[in-house]
């Protein structure tokens, strides 16, 4: 990251802040189509011709992969709320890296801050002020 002034900084942080308490629904994971059979024996999908599309939300729990099946009148909805996850996602990271950038700033803004008080005080002791 470019090294860039606190208060440019502090103005970018409230930007993404913002874009967080704006955000809706999320959901984190994976989204998979999958295909498959709906389980009737007169369904041509029984005989293999044909499968089913299916939607699953695959993601880590513990270490382990976990799918969650999604009804196919949510299917819009959830490709939306995942949409906004990875948007939130991203949003954190650069809210972590500003973080970061402040911290990393602080020592050098409170050196700036300090020097012309001690030059002031130099002037002032050797009668320059």
């Amino acid at each position: 990251m470019n090294k860039k002034p606190t208060v440019e900084l502090e103005a970018q942080r409230a930007v993404l802040l913002r874009q967080v308490r704006q955000a809706g629904p999320l959901v984190e994971g994976s989204i998979a189509m999958v295909a498959r059979k709906c389980g009737s024996p007169s369904c041509p999908c029984a005989q293999g011709v044909v499968k089913h599309q299916a939607m699953i939300l695959c993601k880590k729990v513990n270490g382990r992969s976990v799918a969650t099946y999604v009804p196919k009148e949510l299917w819009s909805q959830v490709r939306a709320w995942n949409r906004e996850h990875k948007k939130i996602k991203r949003v954190l990271k650069e809210l972590s890296a500003i973080g970061e950038q402040l911290i990393r700033n602080h020592v050098g803004d409170r050196r700036r801050a300090v020097q012309p008080q001690l030059r002031l005080m130099d002037d002032e002791t050797t009668g320059k002020g």
